[in-house]
């Protein structure tokens, strides 16, 4: 049974062990970036479409322009349309299947840990083999939790800390989800602070890449 074992390591050493992936994996980081949201765009743009939305929405184009708030009525009047709900769980699927790109910096990670040097392959770590079929689905019942987590924001806070330690768990231990939650949330206990602070620096750092390419 997988236990936890509090360690030493305090936010201020979790700020310096951040720092250090963060610069020997910053080329990975923009790569990431670039990957990603190209990735996300296109399959948006493409459930869009599959759903109708898009025709739907193509009547009012010229509204933005003219008339705002008429046009945000017919967006609203089209988001009620059956085919949106199809079209916000695609998105649900789409995210999860694009999620395990994730997962390659936790394997980047281990290599700077070793004296080893990331590749650009290191990305597609969550894609290899069964792994790949184990991280999309628990990216999409993560996706799918942070959805109903958001409408409270201080919530959505709370469900990253208790899942903080769920991907590298499945990854270097095969843990289950829930083996990763309950581990995550014995960590948060004893140290709520640096659980808070690896969270924010995680988001910052797979944002890097977006903020340095502009």
């Amino acid at each position: 049974m997988l236990q936890f074992t509090p360690g030493q390591a305090g936010l201020p050493e979790i700020l310096k062990r951040a720092f250090r992936y963060w610069s020997r994996t910053l080329f990975y980081q923009v790569s990431y970036s670039l990957l990603y949201f190209s990735l996300f765009f296109l399959g948006y743009m493409y459930l869009f479409r599959h759903f109708g939305l898009w025709e739907a929405l193509e009547p009012y184009r010229d509204l933005v322009m003219t008339d705002l708030p008429a046009f945000n009525t017919k967006a609203a009047e089209i988001a009620a349309l059956p085919q949106a709900q199809g079209f916000v769980f695609g998105v649900f699927i789409l995210l999860a299947i694009i999620s395990p790109l994730n997962v390659g910096f936790y394997e980047m990670y281990r290599k700077v840990d070793a004296g080893e040097k990331p590749q650009l392959g290191d990305l597609f770590t969550g894609f290899r083999g069964i792994m790949f079929f184990r991280f999309l689905a628990f990216y999409l019942f993560w996706t799918i939790m942070l959805s109903y987590a958001n409408i409270i924001p201080l919530l959505s806070l709370v469900w990253l800390m208790v899942t903080v330690l769920s991907v590298p768990l499945m990854l270097f231990h095969q843990a289950g989800t829930f083996q990763g939650i309950k581990v995550s949330f014995q960590l948060l206990k004893l140290q709520p602070l640096a659980v808070a602070g690896s969270v924010i620096l995680g988001i910052l750092i797979s944002l890097s890449g977006v903020f340095l390419f502009g």
